[in-house]
């Protein structure tokens, strides 16, 4: 998956920069089906605001993205294959969704309203995301399928069950897949 260049505008300062969003890599990315793919909320996003929520001991860290309507185009969630300090240097600068940290009270009001709204309809894709620079040394985010850990997964599978989105299923299976997996473990590919 490739997203076209944006053109650099006064915007741009209210997101985070592809390089910094490319070096978190993993992470589950949540899009409306309104956008055609899981990068297309990017294209459309004008800004982005930071989310915690915490649920007792669960934390769940996201980036929510907005476009020129204010309303939610993109999201990508912090995944324990993320990488946690790229994260945090991508949302240093970004301000927190309003009301600021979630707590439980709070967010379980919030999340249902969007819940109402979106449940069904919002996809999740774990992704890999990465940049590419072109010859005018413009950035250019790119997204593959991610194969998370079971952790990871397990993680993803939460989060979109709570927020009513439908996790895609990740990369088929073939035969370049099944050999790159018993390259990793002889064991599990003879049995």
């Amino acid at each position: 998956m490739r997203a076209p260049l944006r053109s650099a505008g006064a915007d741009s300062a209210a997101l985070p920069a592809p390089e910094r969003l490319a070096a978190v890599a993993t992470v589950l990315c949540a899009y409306p089906p309104r956008h055609r793919d899981a990068l297309d909320g990017w294209l459309h996003a004008r800004r982005a605001e930071r989310l915690l929520r915490r649920d007792g001991e669960d934390r769940c860290e996201a980036l929510l993205f907005r476009d020129d309507g204010g309303r939610a185009c993109w999201c990508l969630y912090l995944l324990p294959d993320s990488d946690f300090l790229a994260w945090d240097d991508a949302i240093a600068a970004l301000p927190a969704c309003r009301g600021g940290e979630a707590r439980s009270g709070a967010w379980a009001r919030l999340r249902r309203r969007w819940l109402r709204r979106l449940r069904g309809r919002w996809q999740a894709q774990i992704l890999r995301l990465q940049v590419l620079a072109d010859d005018a040394g413009h950035c250019i985010l790119l997204a593959d399928r991610a194969e998370p850990s079971a952790l990871g997964l397990a993680h993803a599978q939460r989060i979109a069950a709570a927020e009513g989105a439908r996790l895609r299923a990740q990369a088929d299976a073939c035969c370049c897949l099944a050999s790159r997996r018993a390259a990793r473990d002889p064991a599990a590919a003879s049995a």
